[in-house]
């Protein structure tokens, strides 16, 4: 499906048939966590967007929809859903550019769109999966902290022949399973690190991994190698992160086929350099 297509709902225009969403970029191995997932999503932004109408803590319900808005993008990004993907950018600009009564029409819509562009897929298609790659005798170490579900899934996916994976679901808690890891003599040789978590952003995640290292006499070249994601598109995220100190960067939209890319730039050793 066209993504200009979805560029109406900032007029409150109508949409394409979800009926005819595209499914072929589908991961199955995601779907089962997405569905989950996007479910809870759209029952949050369902009961925010009427609490909005309502008039009832309006800031607060505003910042939920928001939140569920981005959420339900990167998910759909990775799962392989370019149609929610794109409605869910174009619904993002369109909240914070129509009135009060149309952003809270627009949003129901939105969410009324999505549920049947599902509840199609699961009627309806057939999602294959994927041919698995051989197991590799080198398994990197690698500790993945992110606070999406479906995020932590996917990458597990994506690094499964070739990685031994720890997840943390916010900054502290990865914070908590590195240091253990130093202790036991067996470091992390990799991490993936969401930018955007509660708790502990990405950003001062970072800070205290290299801290970490430093009071235990790592430095350099020697720390860990860490690849930042998230599923914003300015620039001033990307420059911060390097200068903190992380060793690539990867938008969760084109994680499929850059993950494995940028660790392979990294010299540690991937399917295809094992």
């Amino acid at each position: 499906m066209d993504s200009k297509k979805f560029n109406v709902i900032r007029e409150n225009g109508s949409l394409p048939d979800p009926r005819r969403i595209d499914t072929s970029g589908i991961i199955s191995d995601l779907w089962e966590v997405y569905c989950d997932s996007a479910s809870s999503g759209l029952n949050k932004l369902e009961t925010a967007a009427m609490a909005l109408e309502a008039g009832n803590n309006p800031e607060e319900n505003a910042a939920t929809i928001r939140r569920v808005l981005h959420s339900l993008k990167g998910d759909s990004g990775v799962t392989g859903l370019t149609d929610i993907y794109y409605l869910c950018h174009e619904a993002e600009y369109a909240f914070e550019e129509l009135s009060s009564t149309e952003a809270t029409d627009m949003i129901l819509k939105v969410k009324d769109w999505i549920t049947e562009a599902v509840t199609s897929i699961k009627n309806g298609e057939t999602i294959k999966d994927k041919p698995s790659a051989e197991n590799n005798v080198h398994l990197i170490k690698t500790l993945v902290i992110d606070d999406q579900p479906v995020i932590r899934k996917h990458i597990e996916i994506l690094l499964k022949d070739f990685c031994e994976c720890a997840f943390a679901d916010d900054g502290s808690k990865g914070l908590e399973l590195f240091e253990q890891a130093l202790q036991t003599g067996r470091p992390f040789e990799l991490v993936t690190l969401d930018i955007e978590m509660p708790v502990m952003n990405g950003h001062e995640t970072l800070a205290m991994i290299r801290a970490i290292e430093e009071k235990n006499g790592i430095l350099g070249l020697d720390g860990v190698k860490v690849v930042m994601s998230t599923s914003r598109e300015d620039s001033q995220h990307i420059f911060s992160a390097f200068n903190e100190g992380c060793e690539a960067y990867v938008k969760k939209i084109d994680m499929e086929k850059k993950l494995v890319e940028e660790i392979k730039k990294l010299g540690i050793k991937t399917p295809q350099t094992v």
